[in-house]
């Protein structure tokens, strides 16, 4: 781990909240019903990536159930048919000088319940530099830091640019 890494981290910890630090509904439903949830989940909802901490898999895949995201790509990774709605779009670390290009390419699949998860945000000074880029772009509405990943939220409802820095529980 790298000094900035360690840096990060504790920044990270300094900012992070719990479902009690937050004013907002979506993100207090998100912790209840996601990061504190332990219930089984249905085979259809398991994100499958290697290259997450198994805990992150975990919560992606909780988020996938929650949300009934079925259509998941992953870049780089599965091959993409071109064509159907993209619920998920799961961005690799290894790929973050693309991600603006990439969120641009398949912006016109996403809907407004998309979620766009970036991996590796705090993992060095470029990938987080990346991370505000995505997370400041015009159709992102709300940004959920959980440290491993974060997330972006495209809904329209969210009148307010929101940010949340969230403890993995």
């Amino acid at each position: 781990m790298s000094f900035y890494s360690i840096a990060q981290y504790l920044k990270y910890r300094w900012k992070a909240r719990g479902r009690h630090g937050t004013h907002s509904p979506f993100v207090y439903d998100f912790v209840e019903r996601v990061l504190l949830d332990q219930s089984p989940l249905q085979k259809e909802y398991i994100v499958e990536y290697r290259e997450l901490p198994l805990r992150m898999e975990n919560i992606l895949s909780r988020v996938a159930a929650r949300y009934e995201l079925r259509n998941r790509l992953y870049v780089p990774g599965n091959k993409d048919d071109g064509h159907a709605t993209i619920d998920m779009l799961l961005l690799n670390e290894a790929v973050h000088e693309e991600w603006n290009v990439l969120l641009g390419k398949y912006s016109d699949r996403l809907g407004d319940d998309s979620i766009v998860v970036a991996t590796g945000i705090h993992k060095n000074r470029y990938c987080n530099a990346a991370w505000n880029n995505l997370r400041n772009q015009p159709k992102v509405r709300m940004s959920i830091d959980l440290y491993d990943a974060g997330l972006l939220l495209l809904r329209p409802e969210f009148k307010q640019r929101q940010q949340f820095v969230l403890r993995q529980l």
